[in-house]
């Protein structure tokens, strides 16, 4: 079975380009990204969650599936790195992420850093 890359629609593109924030859209967006990695399409799962980001800058979600999904294909890398800190950044402002779960990812960053030195 051939894969379609995955295309945003285009009021979605449209919003991101014209910086209009979407909570609903990004929302939307985040559970089109956990489908499509259910399905093992990871780089669509990856565009969605970027794009959700885009749509809603405060939508810690988005930003942690995008950091996790960053780790897993390119490992400890830079990328990765800023990809916890921007989560972390969000997470901060997102009442809807847990505290335990900020706590675990500030531990796991601090990890990365460490063997990177």
């Amino acid at each position: 079975m051939t894969r379609v890359p995955y295309v945003p629609k285009f009021r979605h593109l449209f919003k991101i380009l014209f910086r209009i924030q979407d909570g609903r859209a990004a929302e939307g967006l985040w559970l089109e990204g956990t489908w499509l990695h259910e399905q093992g399409d990871d780089e669509g799962a990856l565009m969605a969650f970027n794009h959700a980001r885009l749509l809603d800058r405060k939508f810690g979600g988005a930003y942690y599936n995008y950091a996790a999904l960053t780790e897993k294909h390119q490992g400890k890398s830079p990328q990765a790195m800023k990809a916890w800190r921007d989560y972390l950044a969000m997470a901060e402002e997102d009442s809807r992420q847990p505290r335990e779960t900020i706590d675990k990812i500030r531990r796991h960053l601090e990890d990365l850093q460490r063997e990177k030195e």
